[in-house]
């Protein structure tokens, strides 16, 4: 039973960390299309940044609702 739980809290640790690891990531991203946007006239490429802009920001919205699921568990 020790052991049981023992692996959850780890498998747990494990996707908290993925996740965490994830959402650097997508900040990073973020930043990069907010400068690119910033700096970009093309009619074209600003439309193209845009829809990246939503979907990364959709998939940060995502790891925190999955971030906040996890932490939720620990309660």
């Amino acid at each position: 039973m020790l052991t049981s739980y023992r692996s959850k809290e780890k498998e747990r640790k494990q996707k908290l960390l993925s996740i965490e690891s994830d959402i650097k990531e997508i900040s990073e991203a973020m930043k990069t299309a907010e400068s690119c946007f910033n700096e970009t006239t093309d009619g074209d490429l600003l439309d193209a940044l845009i829809y990246d802009r939503a979907a990364l920001e959709s998939r940060y919205n995502y790891l925190l609702r999955e971030l906040k699921a996890l932490d939720s568990l620990v309660e």
